[in-house]
């Protein structure tokens, strides 16, 4: 799997720094991003807005819209708890099939 798959711009606004989200990266699908059937720490594309949750409050985020840094970083956090799990996913796949 690609090691980025969402652009962001850091944006300077009154001071306060922001993310604009500018799309996705390295992503042929959205099949690609992990989900965990909506449960849990997950992140998932529809429609080109990028859905994410901590598992208690479904976010959206579509493109063009500014972030906080601190919701930047709650993303980020999920992000790679997704991009781990991803790989779990693919090496338990892995696995099945070579003992088949």
């Amino acid at each position: 799997m690609a090691s980025k798959l969402l652009k962001f711009t850091k944006v300077l606004k009154n001071g306060t720094t922001f993310y604009r989200f500018e799309g996705f990266e390295n992503v042929d699908s959205r099949w690609e991003l992990p989900c965990e059937y909506l449960s849990g720490y997950h992140f998932a594309a529809w429609n080109g807005v990028l859905l994410y949750s901590d598992g208690n409050v479904v976010k959206t985020l579509p493109l063009g819209r500014l972030i906080s840094v601190n919701e930047y970083q709650e993303l980020m956090e999920i992000v790679e708890i997704g991009k781990e799990r991803l790989r779990e996913i693919k090496s338990k796949m892995d696995t099945l099939r070579f003992k088949k």
